[in-house]
């Protein structure tokens, strides 16, 4: 939230942190000095209360209707290795038929979600080397394959990538806008001593 300073306030006797959205006298001081070192901790606390606030950041992630929400082609995946999974009694976990589920019925992922989901692409890379991984090789599809698809196959790596690059990317932007207003009243402190 940003603040600025103003030295002519009726609510106070020589310099008063303001709100910029709404006015709001955040406190009075005798200095400007004061007055930017509790801009400074202000912006410290927002940044800590932003911090515990991540849970919240999910929740609205999973409210979102797009881009979190699983491709068509995921679904397909999806529902091609609960299929597999069925025929041949073989392949992926209760945690990947789960997943497979959410991928299917186009559910909201969260950071969180998307972060487990590139985790098991990563532990499950080497699966893809196995016999059996590609159609025409003997075992196909291999129980590698299978619990490949539950997570929404090759589609879903990428799309779980590309999801979390836009994640951090705007976490980036968020973060590098604070830390410049911080670095400003940093600076200014500075200026008055």
């Amino acid at each position: 939230m940003p603040y600025h300073i103003e030295s002519a306030n009726a609510e106070c006797q020589g310099f008063a942190v303001v709100k910029d959205d709404d006015g709001e006298v955040m406190g009075c001081h005798r200095t400007e000095t004061q007055a930017l070192r509790q801009i400074a901790a202000l912006y410290a606390a927002e940044e800590d209360m932003e911090d515990d606030e991540d849970e919240d950041f999910q929740d609205d992630l999973e409210g979102r209707a797009a881009p979190y929400t699983p491709t068509q082609q995921m679904a397909d995946e999806a529902q091609q290795g609960l299929d597999w999974r069925v025929e041949f009694n073989r392949g992926g976990t209760e945690v990947g038929v789960a997943r497979a589920r959410d991928i299917i019925n186009r559910r909201n992922f969260s950071e969180e979600t998307i972060r487990r989901s590139l985790s098991f692409f990563a532990r499950h890379e080497v699966d893809k080397d196995a016999e059996g991984f590609r159609q025409g090789e003997r075992g196909y599809p291999s129980a590698g394959r299978i619990a490949w698809a539950l997570w929404g196959g090759d589609a879903g790596r990428a799309w779980a990538n590309q999801q979390l690059k836009e994640i951090e990317a705007e976490q980036n932007r968020s973060h590098g806008k604070r830390r410049k207003e911080v670095e400003k009243i940093l600076a200014d402190l500075r200026a008055v001593r």
